[in-house]
């Protein structure tokens, strides 16, 4: 019988070099045996049937001889008295008691231990697999932030007519520029185009740097590791960022905090890691958890040379598996720190960049696609650069998380009418996020989970969308179609005559009319549907769903309206979004301009600063909503509501003048640092909580004036919607669809005051709307 105490004592002393020596003596004695398809280093696996080994009391000391059948990587595991070993992978297991019958050439048997010319002794594990291709699994239904890229998010390549993804791994720095580090494979030749997801567009981002890694020679990676005749496969590409400030270093997806690389080398690299828990965001499969299950895996040879992976990485039991698409992500070794209270922490200590190429080492029943990665540090020091860590970290998706959610959080709680109150409450997952749950990781990390887009940024999420990327998107083609100008509108255009379509609105309600909108726009140089910004008529549309949905006692598409609209509002507090200067102050007679003093300051100001101080802004909105002094009007039915949406726009314009922002944004030197990004938040931080506050109040007011126009109770079994009810009805093209200022008259509800709306005044040009 086997003496598995024995086993652990005799060979607990052989280290990672001294396995290394002994596979590189038998290397070719191994991989003559027919049977063999690989080899690695890494700790001896027992089967999970095996007995644990008796206590030292016993009368023999001994356990009972282990059950015959496969060694799998499903049916066994590394146990605390496992000692180090060569793992030796098998496409078909034989016992002992086979070889040299029934044809089997007893030559082809592999030992059980391997002998160095020093006496010294490394057993083997032989370990049954089953080599096939990748299991593919659905792709992760991640919903990327609009502002900023950063570590787990997709990027792309075009090669030879085809796409090619990969995963952004993290950003490292030279001392001078920061790179995106991702796979060789992907990245391509140098000064190869790179692309990614940015404010909702598949635009270039980066171009590959000439810096690679692709393979090298073991001995000199590792120059103390033997290893004749051997490839370590690296695999890393750097990608050239355009704009830094685009970026985040921050991994995405992975809710514990992220430490410094973990640092191996020649020597700390050990058998210490195997088994250890590992964890990585996969921009193809999203959140992955796995185990390190061996080192050095041999997985290729091609020509008397083989080819290694410094890291095998499995699967975690039931846990996503990787796959294409998530090569150039960075695996985090799960570790674990103590305060000085002995409070555990466990902190994710960036370790491993996969390079792609899984590979099938499962069973008969089971199959894993197991993942081959590249050390970090080992990454690093080859290309001399080091890992960037708090650059742009609190990335989130822009207005839409801080602003969108917040206001529509937070009218909530203003909401007069009791019942009302309470269905809303009893939704507020629905619509948002609980007050508790409104910072940056949690709404994240939510979005994240499963199908369903909260109500408050379905416009943006959603319906900016083609169908063909996403259920129910209305645009037809990428950033072309008729939702978009609902977001917005340039009231504060000033017309030949000085007046603004502000002040014609303001000045009789009888002029909230498309008709009187869109004469003069045209008037005033907007010739295109899409230039002809009808955001409050939005609002009235959605007025009317409201109280249509309330009188047929259809609280799912209340709901849906409800939630929709503050979105809307949102937007309509936003100083930029009712502005002719949206993005700075560009000449109108010249509509072909690259350039133009303040371009780029909306993008600054609603991405990158609302980002950077979201946790300081959030806890500001509340005493903001108290503060506001502005007089919302009288809203009685869907035309009221737009009108108070005029006033709201001109309310937040009089707290943070556009006109103020664009200058300030000038000043400070236009583009994204941090000097810009934190000048504009010293200038107008209390003015943006304001205005936010500003919204709340009117989008309550709008909630309270829908309900009370519907004249309709609510039934006695209103509660929480499900999910996918809601989801079902804002996919729907017919639910509140999405119209041009041309198209919209039509389908709002008319107020019996027979106005008529007067003459547009004369002519004058506007800048193209951006």
């Amino acid at each position: 019988m086997i003496d598995v105490l024995t086993n652990a004592m005799n060979f607990r002393s052989l280290s990672l070099k001294d396995l290394l020596e002994a596979r590189d003596l038998y290397h070719w004695h191994l991989m003559n045996k027919a049977n063999v398809v690989g080899t690695a280093v890494g700790l001896y696996l027992i089967r999970k049937s095996d007995p644990w080994p008796t206590e030292r009391g016993s009368p023999d000391g001994s356990v009972p001889r282990a059950p015959k059948g496969e060694r799998t990587f499903a049916n066994s595991e590394v146990r605390p008295y496992s000692w180090p070993c060569i793992l030796v992978f098998v496409k078909d297991w034989l016992e002992a008691t086979q070889f040299g019958r029934a044809g089997v050439d007893p030559d082809h048997m592999v030992p059980r231990t391997l002998y160095l010319p020093d006496g010294r002794a490394a057993p083997v594990c032989v370990v049954a697999v089953k080599p096939g291709v990748p299991v593919a699994g659905a792709l992760s239904d991640a919903r990327w932030p609009s502002a900023y890229i950063g570590c787990g998010f997709p990027i792309f390549a075009d090669v030879q007519g085809e796409r090619h993804r990969a995963t952004v791994g993290c950003l490292v720095t030279d001392g001078h520029r920061t790179y995106a580090l991702t796979n060789r494979h992907v990245a391509g030749e140098p000064g190869s185009e790179i692309k990614a997801m940015l404010r909702g567009s598949l635009v270039p981002v980066g171009t590959t740097a000439a810096d690679q890694l692709s393979r090298m020679p073991l001995s000199e990676v590792f120059p103390e590791f033997p290893g004749r005749r051997t490839y370590l496969a690296l695999d890393i590409g750097l990608i050239d960022v355009q704009a830094v400030n685009d970026w985040s270093s921050q991994v995405y997806g992975l809710d514990e905090e992220v430490g410094d690389v973990a640092d191996l080398n020649e020597l700390n690299l050990g058998l210490q890691l195997i088994d250890q828990p590992v964890r990585a965001y996969g921009a193809a499969s999203g959140a992955l958890e796995g185990t390190i299950k061996a080192l050095f895996y041999r997985h290729k040879s091609l020509a008397g040379y083989d080819y290694v992976s410094e890291f095998l990485i499995s699967p975690g039991e039931g846990a996503t598996q990787t796959g294409p698409g998530d090569s150039g992500m960075v695996w985090h070794l799960r570790t674990t720190a103590r305060d000085a209270h002995g409070k555990a922490t466990t902190i994710l200590r960036p370790m491993a960049v996969e390079w792609g190429g899984q590979t099938i080492l499962g069973s008969a029943d089971r199959r894993f696609n197991f993942a081959l990665a590249t050390g970090l540090s080992t990454a690093c020091q080859l290309l001399d650069v080091d890992l960037v860590t708090g650059h742009n970290a609190g990335a989130n998706p822009y207005w839409g998380q801080v602003g969108h959610y917040s206001i529509a959080t937070v009218a909530i709680g203003l909401v007069k009418d009791l019942n009302l109150k309470a269905f809303l409450t009893a939704n507020v997952e629905r619509i948002s996020f609980r007050p508790d749950e409104l910072d940056a990781a949690t709404i994240r990390q939510k979005l994240n989970n499963g199908d369903f887009v909260e109500l408050a940024d379905v416009p943006d999420l959603v319906w900016k969308k083609v169908r063909a990327d996403v259920p129910g998107g209305r645009d037809y083609a990428r950033n072309a179609g008729p939702e978009h100008p609902n977001h917005y509108a340039d009231i504060d255009l000033p017309g030949a005559d000085g007046r603004t379509l502000r002040d014609l609105t303001l000045a009789d309600i009888a002029n909230m009319d498309p008709a009187v909108w869109e004469r003069w726009y045209q008037a005033n140089g907007a010739t295109e549907a899409r230039s002809e910004g009808l955001l409050p008529f939005r609002v009235w549309q959605f007025f009317d769903a409201m109280v249509a949905a309330l009188r047929a006692r259809d609280m799912a598409r209340f709901l849906c309206a409800a939630g929709i609209v503050s979105h809307y509002v949102g937007d309509a507090c936003q100083p930029l979004h009712g502005s002719y200067l949206s993005d700075g102050r560009k000449d109108p007679s010249d509509p072909s301009a690259k350039k133009w003093p303040g371009k780029g300051v909306h993008a600054t100001y609603e991405d990158k600063m609302v980002d950077r101080y979201e946790t300081v802004l959030q806890p500001m909105i509340g005493p903001a909503v108290q503060s506001f002094a502005g007089q919302i009007p009288p809203i009685a039915d869907g035309r009221d509501a737009a009108f108070a949406t005029v006033r709201l726009m001109a309310q937040s314009a009089a707290i943070l003048a556009p006109g103020d922002l664009v200058d300030r944004y000038i000043a400070l030197g236009g583009g994204t640092s941090v000097r810009v990004v934190d000048g504009l938040w010293a200038s107008f931080g209390n003015q943006t909580a304001q205005v936010m506050g500003a919204g709340a109040r009117y989008l309550a007011a709008i909630w309270d004036a829908a309900f009370a126009a519907a004249a309709t109770p609510l039934p006695g079994h209103a509660g929480a919607i499900p999910e996918e009810t809601l989801a079902a009805i804002y996919q729907d093209p017919a639910f509140v669809p999405s119209l041009t200022l041309d198209k919209i008259g039509p389908v709002l509800s008319r107020p019996g005051d027979g106005a008529q709306p007067p003459a547009p005044p004369p002519g004058r040009k506007r800048p193209p709307r951006r």
